[in-house]
């Protein structure tokens, strides 16, 4: 190979070897490009992500904070509605306590008033006349008995006005008491003969079933009081 030769060849190498060092700097170049290029969209996804995230937490906290307060406002409504039903329940009891005390103290006196009239007509009836019927005799003991009939029948229409006529026991009672003024008419000798102790016999007998009959009335009260007392009201929200 001559010097010209070999001086061309070398010229090639160099050139060559130029030329790749100039393609490793490009790729180099290059290389560091698409890293930083990498990196930022790396960078900015990862921004987008922890941004996304955040705002999740937050909307799921907000969520989280309104079911919060949404059921704090339903507890204290339910409160609220509890302290309201008992109070109504304690109220409706106190009522009814009044209405067993006030039952029971009118038919005392109404009992008693007509046992009065009874025993009234048992001294007339039972007992011989030492002396004729006049008109004076008969105002004694016709305007006492007038009266306490009055009386009478004041407290059988309080009575009356507190008895729930659609309730069987009570449409009894009324008419237990019915029959007791009824037979007061039997010491008249123009309704009937009977002796005046089998009068009063029969007197005593509806007075009784009078008294029986009111019992069993009240203790129906008086049950349905405590059990309404002691029910739940959360059982009557939760219906």
């Amino acid at each position: 190979m001559t010097p010209q030769e070999l001086t061309t060849v070398k010229e090639i190498i160099d050139n060559a070897l130029q030329n790749i060092e100039f393609i490793n700097k490009i790729w180099i170049a290059g290389a560091a490009v698409a890293v930083s290029l990498f990196a930022a969209f790396v960078g900015a996804g990862t921004q987008i992500l922890v941004a996304h995230w955040q705002r999740r937490t937050q909307l799921n906290l907000a969520s989280q904070q309104e079911q919060q307060q949404k059921q704090a406002l339903e507890e204290q409504l339910a409160m609220q509605e509890l302290a309201s039903r008992r109070t109504a329940i304690a109220n409706i009891a106190a009522k009814r306590q009044v209405w067993i005390d006030e039952l029971r103290k009118d038919m005392a006196v109404y009992l008693s008033t007509w046992q009065e009239i009874s025993y009234r007509w048992d001294a007339i009836v039972s007992k011989p006349l030492e002396k004729s019927i006049n008109n004076e005799y008969l105002k004694d003991f016709s305007e006492p008995v007038a009266e306490m009939r009055r009386e009478a029948l004041e407290i059988k229409l309080r009575i009356q006005l507190r008895l729930n006529m659609i309730e069987q026991k009570h449409k009894d009672l009324l008419g237990l008491m019915q029959k007791l003024e009824t037979s007061t008419l039997l010491y008249q000798r123009t309704v009937s003969n009977f002796p005046s102790k089998d009068i009063q016999n029969v007197f005593k007998n509806l007075s009784q079933c009078i008294v029986l009959k009111l019992q069993e009335i009240l203790k129906e009260e008086w049950d349905r009081i405590k059990r309404e007392s002691y029910a739940d009201p959360k059982e009557n929200l939760r219906s």
